[in-house]
């Protein structure tokens, strides 16, 4: 589906926003984030010829891309300590994750579907028309090879930035 310039460039503008609010390390508090609320395609999804989940993951993808955006240690240390609090006895190398071991990437999988997750979870709080999304009923609904992509996207993004 193509953009209008005005479409394109509200995506852009949302995009660009909360990319900034991840560098920052305020997702958390993006609610409270001064921003041009009729230009926002989260607060108004219906500005685009979109599914607002598919908006919703354009905009989720490149901020987690922000806060993580490489493969290093301190991802890898990250994903362990998720895999710890979780209980899991796995854990992964920086090693085996660019050796491209079957096992710790899958690991590395996971932890991006938990961050993209966690992502439209905080979107959902971002305003008083924000859509609430779970990432496992979208999954069933048919997005789960949009939702793969996106991840594939992420960990490229992540291992090309060394």
């Amino acid at each position: 589906m193509t953009l209008t310039e005005t479409e394109k460039s509200d995506l852009e503008y949302t995009i660009a926003h909360f990319t900034e609010i991840a560098r920052q390390n305020r997702f958390a508090e993006n609610s409270a984030i001064e921003h041009d609320d009729e230009r926002c395609v989260i607060c108004h999804p219906e500005r685009l010829p979109l599914d607002p989940f598919v908006i919703y993951l354009e905009v989720i993808t490149p901020a987690i891309e922000e806060r993580r955006p490489k493969l290093d240690q301190s991802l890898v240390d990250e994903i362990n300590s998720d895999l710890q609090l979780m209980g899991s006895s796995e854990r992964v190398s920086l090693d085996a994750l660019m050796a491209a071991d079957i096992s710790a990437v899958h690991l590395w999988g996971q932890w991006l579907q938990t961050a993209v997750a966690t992502g439209l979870e905080l979107l959902s709080v971002h305003s008083a028309s924000s859509r609430e999304f779970d990432l496992d009923d979208a999954m069933k609904a048919g997005f789960d090879g949009l939702i793969n992509k996106k991840i594939k996207e992420i960990m490229h993004f992540q291992r090309s930035n060394k």
